[in-house]
């Protein structure tokens, strides 16, 4: 990536296999590629601020500083609650955004790039245990097999109906690697993974943009979400949507210029400004970094239109969001713990 344009961002199906933590993905969905194999959050750091129950992966982007050595490889990690209840208008509670860094010099990869050879081996089994549902640190086993691991009690009955038929071979032989296999009862929790596609934006043609168009189709998309998480919302938190599409002047800035791709899901722009898609709520104070004590600065913002992408599910259909805007520690710094939190900003589509 880029400090000196604007990159967007683009979804691709990709093998699993390729999604690996060795190959440093930026990625949508599935469970997490730790970058520090090692030091990863516990459990109880991974929980909802409202409901406290575990996050689910979101997505990851691979953003290394190469100017600084221990940030020679970098990820932003995104995990949120799907509680829709959780989900309130222009509020980040139910969103949890992490930072890992490591040099280039490290204790779990190659200083070399990997050849992309499925057969290659890369034993995970020396790191923390991983949960069989979403991939986070677990520090639980099934009593019986002793080699299916979860992270919370939440997760090992979710998991349980599929386990207890498998259970009794797992006690003889050893279960697959944890960090590919999707079990049914994780298919229902994870989002469908992706690949995230990172390249420069275009300049503007507007030969090849119908603007008007495209900013209907958001506009539809916007009626028809919020039409969706209206069904199960309750009379005070209806009272937060009567607003009316924005007509405002940003969201009209924010049409065209999405215009020019409309099926980009990221836009990283480090040290930049966001885009905001409406003139309310986009001038909170950024709280320096809870570390260093230094300033954040914008990275990059997640678009509404990865919603469409990653079959949130009628049971979740309150999970809405207009822009998540993520700031980061502007000197990257390599104090406190190796996941580190950073702030977002969520951005609604209502006025």
């Amino acid at each position: 990536m880029t400090n000196k344009a604007i990159d967007i961002g683009f979804l691709e199906e990709k093998s699993n296999w390729l999604l690996h933590p060795r190959f440093f993905p930026s990625k949508v969905g599935g469970k997490p590629a730790w970058l520090d194999l090692k030091n990863l959050p516990s459990p109880s750091e991974l929980v909802c601020k409202r409901c406290n129950d575990p996050l689910i992966f979101l997505c990851q982007v691979y953003s290394p500083y190469e100017e600084k050595d221990e940030c020679f490889h970098r990820t932003i990690f995104i995990f949120i609650c799907k509680k829709g209840s959780c989900c309130q208008v222009n509020d980040s509670d139910n969103f949890l955004v992490l930072r890992c860094q490591i040099p280039r010099r490290n204790d779990y990869y190659s200083f070399e790039p990997y050849e992309e050879n499925e057969n290659e081996t890369f034993p995970m089994d020396k790191w923390p245990k991983l949960c069989y549902i979403c991939g986070a640190r677990a520090p639980s086993h099934c009593s019986k097999c002793k080699k299916v691991y979860y992270c919370s009690r939440q997760h090992q009955i979710l998991d349980w109906k599929n386990h207890k038929i498998e259970c009794p071979n797992l006690q003889q032989t050893d279960p697959p690697n944890s960090n590919f296999v999707v079990t049914e009862g994780a298919k229902s929790l994870l989002f469908k993974e992706w690949e995230l596609i990172v390249d420069e934006e275009d300049e503007e043609d507007p030969t090849n943009v119908d603007t008007n168009q495209e900013m209907e189709k958001l506009r539809k998309m916007i009626e028809e979400k919020k039409a969706g998480t209206m069904e199960n919302l309750s009379e005070k938190e209806l009272e937060q949507y009567t607003g009316s599409v924005p007509e405002d002047k940003v969201f009209n800035k924010f049409s065209k210029r999405i215009a020019r791709h409309p099926d980009q899901v990221l836009r990283y722009d480090r040290a930049g400004i966001p885009l905001w898609i409406t003139m309310n709520s986009g001038n909170l104070p950024i709280p320096n970094c809870k570390y260093c004590n230094g300033e954040r600065h914008f990275e990059f913002q997640i678009m509404p239109q990865l919603l469409n992408f990653i079959n949130v599910g009628i049971e979740f259909n309150s999970i809405d969001w207009g822009v998540l805007a993520v700031y980061t520690c502007r000197e990257s710094c390599n104090e406190g713990p190796a996941y580190k939190e950073e702030f977002l900003i969520k951005q609604d589509l209502t006025t």
